[in-house]
C-alpha cells in the first residue's frame, strides 16, 4: 500500500509541475499577451521547481531509507 501511495505521489508531483507552468503562463497572458504569457511561463516553472522539487527530494529520501532498511534487514538475517 505505501508503495502504491509513492509512486501516486511521484506521477502527481509530475502533474503538479506541468499544471504550475501551466497556469503561469495562463495567468500572464491575461495581463500582458505575448510577454505575460513568456514571463508566467518562467515564473511558473521556478514554482514547480522549487515545490516539485522539494517535493521529489522527500520521495527519493523515502526510497533511500526503504532500501536501507533492506539491506538491513539481509544483513541482520544473515547474522543472526
Amino acid at each position: 500500500m505505501n508503495r502504491l501511495l509513492a509512486g501516486t505521489v511521484g506521477f502527481l508531483n509530475g502533474l503538479l509541475a506541468i499544471i504550475l507552468v501551466v497556469a503561469g503562463a495562463v495567468a500572464g497572458s491575461v495581463s500582458i499577451r505575448v510577454a505575460g504569457f513568456v514571463l508566467g511561463g518562467i515564473l511558473g516553472l521556478i514554482a514547480a521547481a522549487i515545490i516539485c522539487g522539494f517535493l521529489a527530494l522527500v520521495i527519493d529520501i523515502r526510497s533511500e531509507l526503504v532500501r536501507i532498511r533492506e539491506v538491513l534487514e539481509q544483513s541482520n538475517a544473515r547474522s543472526g
